[in-house]
């Protein structure tokens, strides 16, 4: 990857959401435990099917194994099948239907964001479908210039026209665009795209291998927000 361009420029920054922007597995099993009594344990496996359903339909439609469907849309099978399962009542699935909208940002997220909306385009971009990302960004407090969603490229990243919708939408003047999330996965299919890449850790990320070379790497958005002003000034 080229060195960025200093001087004036104000760089694009993209991203990721689930996970990295909001606590995906802790949110999820915390709303179970509130939403139907199920003890921490239980709320914990419900977790782990909904997650892991939607995240295997994911790869089936990246691979071209299903058609395209909104991340909504799988929430609503994974439900379903936790229903028939027996590990949620259907009254359970129905207060449990908005979940992904209801997702908790990491401590740091917020005022990060507001930070580097200040000095650089923010975007998001996300698996989540847009009704999600309408909800997540509402009551989360999420600040951005642009949410963009897997819907818009109908597939999922990390098919590379997810990353290619984020490219096409950085302002003409920003230079290459910086992808930041806390998946190893993630960066590299950025990076593969074309993109920057910034690593910021979270619990239930995906760290660097060994072989990774991501441009930047912070310990949080407020130490990613330092080294972009260090590089851009």
């Amino acid at each position: 990857m080229e060195p960025a361009t200093t001087g004036t420029v104000r760089p694009t920054v993209v991203f990721d959401v689930l996970g990295t922007l909001v606590d995906q597995t802790g949110s999820m099993e915390r709303r179970v435990s509130a939403r139907t009594g199920a003890d921490s344990g239980a709320a914990a496996e419900v977790a782990r099917r909904w997650l892991g359903h939607v995240a295997e339909q994911e790869r089936a439609i990246v691979e071209g194994r299903r058609a395209f469907e909104p991340s909504h849309e799988l929430d609503r099978e994974a439900l379903s099948l936790l229903v028939s399962e027996r590990l949620l009542s259907a009254d359970d699935a129905d207060r449990l239907a908005d979940a992904s909208e209801w997702l908790e940002p990491w401590p740091d997220t917020v005022a990060g964001l507001e930070l580097l909306a200040a000095d650089c385009t923010v975007l998001g971009l996300s698996n989540a479908s847009r009704r999600v990302l309408a909800g997540l960004s509402t009551h989360a407090g999420l600040r951005w210039h642009q949410v963009l969603s897997a819907q818009d490229a109908g597939t999922y990243k990390p098919g590379p026209e997810v990353y290619e919708v984020a490219m096409a939408s950085t302002p003409a003047d920003s230079g290459v665009p910086f992808m930041v999330a806390a998946h190893g996965w993630d960066l590299r299919a950025a990076a593969a795209a074309g993109m920057r890449t910034a690593y910021v850790p979270r619990a239930d990320g995906d760290p660097p291998g060994p072989g990774d070379t991501f441009d930047l790497r912070a310990t949080n958005l407020l130490d990613l927000h330092a080294q972009l002003l260090d590089l851009f000034r």
